[in-house]
């Protein structure tokens, strides 16, 4: 296996690595969660290539507007032919990643431990971050490390990005 290859196998598992430990949900959704990972990643430019995997596949830009964060809270309205008219129409879940077949979501839903798929839901990403005043602005680091005759330099970089409003 060549580097490139190693650094992104070692990207994906830092990334599942992250969102399983800050999640409230079964470490038995790993598998959704490296699906939700390869989705990001196949999203967004890398260093090796100035395009993106998606763009290189499909010749279209991919559209972003669709990334939710992973665990957060939805209400998902699933298809019921025989839904009474007092009866509750929307479950609470979680979403867990993006269905494969078509531009629909994939959520979980813990009191039946069962998994929907469905386009129609409300995701409430905004009631756990609702309270933090700072969240727009994230601070990415990049370390860079130079190699000169045997000599290691470290070499931190931090820059502060906005992160991509709805």
């Amino acid at each position: 296996m060549n580097g490139v290859a190693k650094q992104r196998n070692q990207t994906l598992k830092d990334m599942v690595r992250s969102m399983i430990s800050h999640s409230s949900l079964l470490e038995s959704l790993l598998e959704e969660a490296v699906k939700t990972v390869v989705y990001i990643l196949n999203r967004v430019p890398s260093k090796v290539v100035n395009k993106i995997s998606y763009e290189l596949w499909t010749k279209k830009k991919p559209n972003i507007k669709n990334l939710h964060i992973w665990d957060c809270p939805a209400k998902a309205r699933p298809y019921r032919p025989h839904e009474r008219r007092l009866d509750s129409r929307t479950i609470s879940c979680y979403f867990v990643g993006y269905d494969e077949c078509s531009r629909g979501y994939k959520f979980y839903n813990p009191t039946s431990r069962s998994f929907l798929k469905m386009g129609n839901a409300r995701f409430l990403e905004e009631v756990e971050f609702g309270k933090e005043k700072n969240i727009r602005n994230v601070v990415f680091e990049e370390e860079l490390v130079i190699d000169i005759d045997q000599v290691l330099i470290l070499i931190v970089v931090q820059d502060t990005t906005p992160v991509i409003e709805k």
